[in-house]
């Protein structure tokens, strides 16, 4: 009689002690794709930073995007059509880890500002997605996985000897590249 009575009770506990593994796992599973999607992001971001600083060591020999105003250059970015595989000036990147296995996707944006106080200014944005991201190929929109939007703004103050063929004095060396960097909590949504 002892028996019976505890049967259900038993199966019971069993039941909840499986609901919450299965909870559990969920909840490590989407920690870990949105983990991936924010790593994706980040080396996106400093790969685009790398291109943007790399050929414009010397600003006068190298060619330079048209410089666009903050407001342009967002209505750019904060659009899901700029995301599309193809669209123009859209870097992609893979990462893998042991074995090939896919960890996540990101890609990037560059684009270069109009600055009025002179030197160069680029604003950098980065969509990293988790290795089991599924993105619709029409709008853009994630539709499975994780993404996360993270974005720098890159600065170089103009060369404060310019034409200068001698050794520059302590007062005339360059500044380096200053960075701004944000992570982006409302992603683009704007289709078109």
């Amino acid at each position: 009689m002892v028996l019976l009575l505890l049967l259900p009770v038993l199966t019971a506990a069993a039941v909840l002690a499986v609901r919450g593994a299965i909870v559990s796992a969920r909840q490590l599973q989407a920690q870990l794709t949105a983990t991936q999607a924010q790593e994706a992001a980040g080396f996106a971001l400093r790969q685009c930073e790398a291109l943007v600083m790399a050929p414009v060591l010397d600003e006068r020999a190298a060619p330079q995007p048209t410089p666009l105003s903050a407001a342009q250059a967002e209505q750019i970015w904060n659009r899901l059509s700029s995301w599309r595989v193809g669209a123009a000036g859209l870097r992609t990147t893979s990462i893998a880890g042991p074995g090939g296995r896919l960890l996540g996707q990101g890609q990037c944006l560059s684009q270069r500002l109009s600055d009025g106080a002179g030197g160069l200014r680029f604003v950098v944005t980065a969509r990293g997605l988790s290795g089991d991201a599924q993105v619709s190929a029409q709008t853009g929109i994630l539709v499975e996985g994780a993404e996360a939007w993270q974005q720098s703004v890159l600065r170089k103050a103009p060369d404060p000897c310019p034409g200068s063929t001698t050794p520059p004095a302590p007062t005339c060396t360059p500044e380096g590249w200053t960075r701004r960097w944000r992570v982006l909590i409302t992603p683009p949504s704007t289709t078109n």
